[in-house]
């Protein structure tokens, strides 16, 4: 059974999202709101929570990412203990998305031969999250 990486934002989920669609090539998944649902007992979720993710998946490299804003009284941290890494043979796929992910981001470290890889590289990306890249041949 797969692991499924969960990514938790403050209420910037849906643009996120978007952003790592685009980046992956992928289309903008369906979105499932708080607001299309109802509390436990029956009750309407509060007005300001609605426009918020409650659920979204998204399949980069074959691996299903999922999404979710934080409730607004349980803030998650800025980049809270997440590391995504992306393996793959396709190097021009590696350096076109870790320059996506670097605009507005920040190198960790640029895309360099190292002994274990052809091109490896690391990046935190404006959302605080960040990735590993790794040609693997």
């Amino acid at each position: 059974m797969p692991i499924h990486p969960y990514l938790n934002f403050n209420g910037n989920c849906r643009h996120a999202l978007e952003f790592y669609a685009q980046v992956f090539g992928q289309p903008t998944p369906d979105i499932m709101a708080f607001g299309d649902q109802t509390g436990s007992g029956g009750e309407a979720v509060p007005q300001d929570m609605a426009h918020l993710v409650l659920h979204a998946r998204l399949n980069v490299h074959g691996t299903s990412l999922m999404f979710s804003d934080a409730m607004p009284d349980g803030p998650v941290t800025f980049g809270q203990n997440i590391t995504l890494a992306v393996v793959t043979d396709d190097l021009d796929a590696i350096t076109r998305e870790f320059s996506a992910l670097s605009v507005s981001g920040r190198i960790l470290m640029p895309l360099q031969e190292t002994f274990w890889s052809r091109a490896y590289g690391s990046v935190e990306d404006r959302f605080g999250v960040q990735w590993q890249f790794s040609h693997e041949v």
